[in-house]
């Protein structure tokens, strides 16, 4: 139990695992993704992400992503304070990227700002879910709030995102290339390498094979040895993604998580796609 009952927050975009979401006590909030004109929740139950990667290929429009809105932030918050928690640290995707921050800085406003302090984690998928890992296993051990947010900035610091993306059609169909480098794209088996990092998401390599692209990724790895935490990410590539972890097992943590990415990335990148989330051993200095 933690003194004072901080709780840790976040939203589903930081793609905690259910078993440390229960281990740590973590409130998620569900982030939404828009199909053919309904609106589901991406928390897992509502939206299956196996049945949604299986079928998102053969979708004849492309689903859309929504933040929650400031009535659920609000609620949200209202829920967690009224079942003991004293104050609450609630870290969110980058603000740069999405409208999440925002509406629930508007949620936290209207509930109890004193009680309720936000971070934008400046990152995606699971350079988010390392932020809120280590801040909730240091609520659980009684650290206090400035404690925990001094933590949350280190690691924000030594965190890298990067990934292979398979297929450059969900971009183009979600607006984020343009078609014409898009069809290139496709035309070339051009496999882009991105990367996340201060709430910017960048290109920083065009491999002409899969192959080559892993090389790269691999390559990426090694420079943030030594690593303190690793995920391995995938959309819909679980043996791909397996297959990658057994390839850099020599440099991989033990408790290396491998993790199928929300629906409300994955729609924009597209199935076959994996990548990883690195932590250097650093952060702890």
């Amino acid at each position: 139990m933690t003194s004072r009952s901080l709780r840790i927050a976040a939203d589903s975009v930081c793609d905690l695992p259910a078993e440390l979401r229960d281990a740590l006590d973590v409130h998620i909030i569900p982030t939404y993704v828009n199909i053919g004109g309904e609106s589901i929740a991406d928390d897992g139950q509502q939206l299956d992400r196996a049945r949604f990667y299986r079928k998102l290929p053969k979708m004849e429009s492309q689903p859309t992503t929504a933040a929650p809105s400031p009535g659920d932030a609000a609620s949200f918050y209202r829920g967690i304070l009224a079942a003991g928690a004293d104050e609450i640290i609630s870290i969110h995707v980058a603000e740069t990227l999405s409208a999440t921050l925002n509406a629930m800085r508007l949620g936290a406003e209207a509930v109890d700002r004193d009680r309720i302090t936000l971070v934008d984690s400046r990152q995606l998928t699971f350079g988010m879910g390392m932020q809120v890992w280590v801040a909730a296993e240091l609520a659980q051990k009684g650290a206090d709030r400035d404690s925990i947010l001094a933590a949350i900035e280190r690691v924000c610091r030594h965190i890298k995102v990067y990934a292979i993306i398979d297929s450059m059609e969900y971009l183009r169909r979600s607006g984020r290339v343009n078609t014409l480098a898009a069809s290139l794209g496709s035309m070339l088996r051009i496999k882009p390498i991105i990367a996340v990092d201060s709430g910017e998401v960048s290109s920083i390599g065009r491999l002409r094979t899969w192959k080559r692209a892993e090389q790269r990724l691999r390559d990426l790895i090694h420079e943030q040895t030594p690593l303190d935490r690793l995920a391995v990410l995938h959309v819909a590539n679980r043996v791909g993604a397996e297959k990658f972890l057994t390839s850099i097992q020599d440099i991989a943590p033990s408790d290396t998580l491998v993790i199928e990415t929300t629906p409300t990335i994955g729609t924009h990148i597209g199935p076959g796609s994996i990548g990883v989330a690195t932590l250097n051993r650093n952060w702890r200095q």
